[in-house]
């Protein structure tokens, strides 16, 4: 029996719950125009070989049944 990938869209309300739950990913930010830094995603290792893949917010973030993480660009979906 094959389990389901887990998905969420990246959102604010979700950043750091889903940060915490992949574990070896880090928040990514940017400076706004008024100068303060403020996150805009997470960049995250898909699995032990691969370089990070920056997650944008509104973008589709995959936990695959074996273990790893993928990354669906909202612009690449709304192709």
């Amino acid at each position: 029996m094959t389990s389901k990938p887990a998905e969420w869209v990246l959102t604010p309300e979700n950043l750091y719950r889903l940060w915490t739950a992949i574990g070896h990913g880090k928040v990514h930010n940017r400076v706004d125009e008024t100068g303060h830094v403020v996150p805009d995603g997470l960049t995250i290792w898909a699995h032990n070989g691969l370089p990070r893949t920056w997650a944008r917010y509104g973008d589709t973030i995959t936990h695959q049944p074996d273990g790893t993480w993928t990354v669906q660009h909202a612009e690449e979906t709304a192709r």
